[in-house]
């Protein structure tokens, strides 16, 4: 008799005790005898080592139970605006991977970082994710598992995307394949890229999200590669701007590969070459600017009154907001024998 009593006092004290974890919301079914975020941490973790695997199915294990994104139509973005996107499905994705604040980009944590990597190797859609730079520049120098699963995600996609990119564009079709590449592979990637990449007209896209007018276009022709937000017009402008991105990321992997967790190095190391070389064999045929000086003046005033960044006044102490193109960034491609040869990579570094 007295056994049972004391058996069910102990029952007793489990279940008030369990009633009073589930209340608190210190823990959750799923993870009664853990810790409630360590699950979550090695969940990073497992994103970051499938990346770097050669199995390509460990990377479908791993984020197979992760929500999705829908594929929405896009939306303009000014500089440094939030998505749509970032409020919804990206949160529910940050928040599986143990963020109590959502998606996160500005500056991006390692949930967001982590989340941006699946974007990119489990569904193709680095142009669902807004804040190019943001992403470079942990790319560049950041740390941590999601700064490492991010160069894993982007490195591992660049190659696979190599072919269609490293190449010399002669046609549309070519151009366009390579857009849907990229818009693919790189994070914060422009959605005119991958509107291109998929077929769609010049003439039903929104002039937002038109080659000649979106603001993402601008901010890649205006790169240290770029041949200036002046170049161009149409297809052949869409594709300078997502080649100038292109190399900046190569660029932020290369930089960014000597301070990476000794597990995910090895495989930027073995997989740059390839990106390096891919590069190396973009060539394309640069025309003269199209975009007369005191219009593209214009465009930037009207964009920089509704809060989109064209590109900044070097001048500037604080590179403060410009609505003009600076002076001095040349319109035309410059003279002599090399002016139509690809540009190196590290060029200018």
């Amino acid at each position: 008799m007295e056994r049972h009593t004391r058996r069910d006092a102990r029952r007793r004290v489990v279940v008030t005790t369990l009633g009073l974890w589930l209340g608190s919301g210190v823990v959750s079914f799923g993870t009664l005898a853990l810790d409630g975020c360590k699950p979550k941490l090695v969940r990073m973790d497992a994103v970051r080592d499938a990346l770097v695997s050669t199995d390509a199915r460990a990377i479908d294990e791993v984020v197979r139970s992760l929500p999705t994104c829908p594929d929405a139509p896009p939306v303009a973005l000014a500089q440094g605006m939030a998505s749509p996107l970032d409020k919804g499905c990206l949160s529910e994705i940050a928040n599986a991977f143990g963020s109590r604040t959502g998606f996160s980009p500005s500056p991006p944590d390692q949930a967001a970082l982590t989340t941006a990597a699946v974007l990119v190797a489990r569904d193709g859609r680095g142009d669902q994710i807004a804040h190019a730079d943001a992403w470079l520049g942990v790319m560049k120098g950041g740390k941590g598992v999601g700064a490492d699963a991010l160069r894993a995600a982007v490195s591992r996609a660049m190659v696979e995307s190599a072919p269609v990119v490293g190449r010399r564009f002669e046609t549309e079709a070519d151009a366009r394949a390579a857009m849907k590449a990229i818009a693919a592979s790189i994070p914060g990637a422009c959605p005119t890229y991958r509107l291109l990449g998929k077929g769609d007209a010049l003439t039903t896209l929104a002039p937002e999200l038109g080659p000649d007018h979106a603001a993402c276009v601008q901010r890649d022709l205006g790169r240290r590669e770029g041949p200036g937000p002046s170049y161009g017009a149409g297809i052949p402008r869409a594709l300078e701007g997502a080649l100038a991105l292109w190399r900046e990321t190569e660029r932020a992997l290369r930089l960014g590969a000597p301070g990476a967790d000794p597990s995910v190095k090895p495989a930027l190391d073995r997989q740059l070459p390839t990106i390096e070389a891919a590069t190396q064999r973009i060539a394309t045929e640069r025309s003269a600017a199209t975009v007369a000086q005191p219009v593209l003046d214009r465009m930037g005033e009207l964009h920089a009154m509704a809060g989109i960044v064209l590109w900044k006044d070097a001048g500037a102490a604080d590179g403060g907001l410009d609505g003009g193109l600076p002076r001095g960034i040349p319109t035309t491609p410059p003279p002599g024998p090399d002016a139509a040869a690809p540009k190196r990579a590290d060029a200018g570094r």
